[in-house]
């Protein structure tokens, strides 16, 4: 089973500051093409700040993303895995706390980045094709192999 680790790879690690502006993290965002975002001070995980926190946060509320600094409107409970982590506990944390991203640190708690419900749900496809190859060969071996009567 894959490690959280193994499907972040070697991915750049995005965050950005506390002080930063809504309208400035969400152009961050977009260029990254990335959902969500750590916001950090210094070397520490203090926040997220995703789409979701853009729409019931800022917009819903009517609040100008040029006058407001994402620190005041990230969400401030971070959940975390850190790389040696198997997928499925990070699928089973986001199920349960209801993310789409989730923060990845590895064993030092240095920001690793970020990994998604997609991401995740991607892997479980791969390995259920994988079984399921996997049985039919071993289907087809056993019935060929057996003689006949």
């Amino acid at each position: 089973m894959k490690t959280v680790g193994d499907l972040l790879g070697k991915r750049e690690v995005f965050s950005v500051r506390p002080e930063l502006s809504v309208k400035e993290t969400v152009s961050y965002l977009c260029e990254r093409g990335v959902g969500a975002i750590a916001v950090c001070d210094g070397d520490e995980v203090v926040g997220v700040f995703s789409e979701r926190d853009l729409l019931q946060r800022v917009v819903h509320k009517n609040l100008n993303p040029d006058e407001i600094n994402v620190g005041d409107v990230m969400t401030r409970e971070v959940f975390c895995v850190r790389t040696d982590e198997t997928h499925a506990v990070a699928r089973a944390l986001m199920l349960d706390k209801n993310f789409r991203h989730l923060v990845v640190l590895d064993e030092d708690e240095h920001l690793r980045g970020f990994i998604s419900m997609r991401e995740l749900l991607e892997e479980d496809l791969a390995q259920a094709k994988g079984l399921v190859q996997k049985l039919n060969d071993d289907y087809y071996q056993y019935e060929f192999k057996q003689p006949k009567k």
